[in-house]
């Protein structure tokens, strides 16, 4: 029993272990500015490009700001998981 206690203690501070190595590991920033410039492209091209597809006035901007919206709620959620502890 007591041997089984021993390992299961040393599996948690194996596990312990890699999720340090996880939260260590910096995330590029060079991908994150790229990221960010992307999204800034994507804003000024979004209303452009629904406007080309919607020729209604209420539709148009209510789904470019859906659109736009959706893609910076995404960008929000992986800057909170970039760092999971």
């Amino acid at each position: 029993i007591q041997s089984r206690m021993y390992q299961e203690m040393s599996n948690g501070s194996i596990g312990f272990v890699n999720c340090i190595k996880i939260s260590d590991t910096p995330f590029p920033f060079c991908y994150s500015q790229l990221v960010s410039f992307l999204i800034l492209v994507f804003s000024a091209f979004v209303p452009i490009f629904v406007s080309a597809f919607t020729q209604s006035f209420i539709a148009g901007p209510l789904l470019s700001w859906v659109i736009f919206h959706s893609v910076v709620c995404l960008n929000e959620l992986a800057k909170i998981l970039e760092n999971p502890f």
